[in-house]
């Protein structure tokens, strides 16, 4: 059984797709489902280009008593939640960042049994007032982040663990079937009896939710620096150059449009060594392959595993 994916739904051009999957892929998510509601031609010749990388791309369901959104994750939780521990439903402004230097993979490990759903905090980013040109990263453009009194940092999501929930009826907060929710740091989540839905208090714990709103003048009053995003952002160029570098071979007019869209990341133009980037070839390609060889062997000698 696979680990951890997580889900999305994406529409129109979604220009900071190429930055989003490499961010994620830095700080070890391996698996990334999403669904296409109605993306342009380019963000779709993306997402083909991601196709060995996985990312698997599906259509969004319709459905009349939901939006599409939440569709597509109740599809996800009726079809594939099966073949992963863990899930989280994020949007394409979203980034599950954790501590600096820490994997991804390390915490999730640390999850303990009884827990169902695992909360974290959102830290909304002051996207008024641009600090580097639409060509940059997003991670640099924004890197200041409201305070923790700012309304918009009270909300909070979860990682969800395989078989805790039946459906989805709220980006936020997802009635468990099963499990316990914990904080971030695993301790027991404290309702907010003033507010149906959330929790008491704001922990910042080993993982946070960075949330990049579409830009809003005077949206947040007060922000200040976020060292936790300036410490992920040399991990995602990296990740960028190597998927820059496997683009030149693969597909070179994608290759070309994404150089064309970061023309502000002077960073990207510096080559990749063959040595590092067969490693990365290795992590990304390879051994997800023998890794699903291995899960099928599994299956047919011990049967389907189970998260709990």
């Amino acid at each position: 059984m696979r680990t951890f994916a997580i889900v999305a739904v994406i529409e129109g051009a979604a220009p900071d797709l190429t930055e989003w999957l490499a961010f994620h892929r830095a700080v070890g998510v391996r698996h990334v489902v999403i669904y296409d509601n109605g993306l342009d031609p380019a963000a779709a010749a993306l997402l083909r280009l991601h196709a060995d990388l996985g990312v698997i791309t599906l259509p969004c369901p319709t459905r009349l008593d939901c939006t599409p959104k939440f569709a597509a994750y109740n599809h996800f939780l009726a079809s594939r939640a099966r073949l992963f521990r863990f899930a989280a439903f994020l949007e394409a402004d979203e980034f599950l960042m954790p501590a600096p230097g820490r994997a991804l993979d390390a915490w999730l490990a640390r999850i303990p049994a009884h827990a169902g759903a695992v909360v974290i905090n959102r830290r909304t980013f002051d996207t008024a007032e641009p600090q580097a040109p639409a060509t940059d990263l997003l991670l640099r453009r924004f890197p200041r982040g409201a305070t923790a009194e700012n309304a918009d940092n009270r909300l909070v999501t979860s990682i969800y663990r395989q078989g805790a929930i039946a459906s989805i009826r709220d980006a936020h907060w997802a009635e468990l079937v099963q499990g316990e929710r914990l904080m971030s740091d695993f301790s027991p989540a404290e309702v907010d009896p003033e507010r149906p839905g959330a929790v008491l208090g704001v922990r910042q714990g080993e993982i946070r939710l960075n949330h990049y709103p579409l830009p809003s003048p005077g949206r947040l009053a007060e922000s200040e620096p976020c060292p936790r995003t300036a410490g992920w952002t040399g991990p995602t160029l990296d990740e960028m150059r190597h998927l820059l570098a496997y683009a030149d071979a693969l597909a070179p007019a994608e290759a070309a449009r994404l150089r064309s869209r970061y023309t502000g990341v002077p960073e990207l133009g510096r080559p990749v060594s063959p040595q590092e980037h067969r490693r990365w070839r290795l992590r990304h390609l390879h051994r997800p392959r023998v890794e699903a060889a291995g899960r099928f062997l599994q299956r047919r000698i011990f049967g389907a595993a189970r998260p709990w």
